[in-house]
């Protein structure tokens, strides 16, 4: 608030502000919007579903689709509803397939502490346990070992591209955008689903 003032951004005057809301859409239509896609280390152009690999664009589907709390409970936050809406206009994402196709185990909210959400998802065609996490980039990346490239290819998340993805993080950021990451592992058969990380 003292920013806005500082840079005198409070009207008083409401057309004033649909004048100014002219040059950010958030203003007059009060939404948020991924602006910006990594897959691994690349960037995604619009509309990229055709150049992602099946079952990397799966795993974004799921990891959208059932961790989004728009879609588990009926409400959610801004940039969950920003982010489920980018997934299904740009990814392709079909929500009642998701629905359809795979069980919720377990689905742990978010919390400004650990600033992460998680959910456990059995597919109902073989039992497989998949756990999924979403959450502020600086808090999932240090729970990977691997990430994707947009062929599908697992790369080892050395030194040198987590200090990379981390140099992203950060000047994402320092531009005011909010940076979200996904992660994914699969679940053996017995682990407690509830205590993965």
């Amino acid at each position: 608030m003292k920013r806005m003032i500082g840079d005198q951004a409070i009207v008083l005057i409401l057309p004033e502000c649909e004048t100014m809301g002219s040059a950010t859409s958030t203003l007059t239509v009060n939404q948020m919007a991924v602006t910006k896609f990594l897959l691994g280390l690349e960037y995604m152009e619009p509309h990229s579903s055709n150049v992602i690999a099946p079952q990397v664009l799966e795993l974004l589907h799921l990891g959208v689709g059932f961790n989004t709390m728009s879609m588990l409970f009926r409400h959610g936050s801004p940039t969950d509803k920003a982010i489920l809406s980018w997934a299904i206009e740009e990814l392709d994402m079909d929500m009642e397939k998701l629905k359809q196709g795979w069980i919720v185990l377990h689905a742990k909210t978010f919390n400004s502490e650990n600033k992460r959400s998680g959910v456990s998802i059995r597919r109902k065609s073989d039992n497989t346990i998949h756990v999924h996490w979403k959450g502020d980039a600086e808090m999932i990346l240090p729970m990977c070992l691997e990430y994707y490239n947009n062929n599908g290819c697992k790369k080892l998340l050395d030194s040198d591209s987590r200090k990379q993805l981390e140099n992203i993080i950060e000047g994402m950021a320092a531009s005011g955008l909010r940076c979200i990451a996904f992660g994914h592992k699969n679940v053996l058969e017995g682990m407690d689903c509830k205590k993965i990380n």
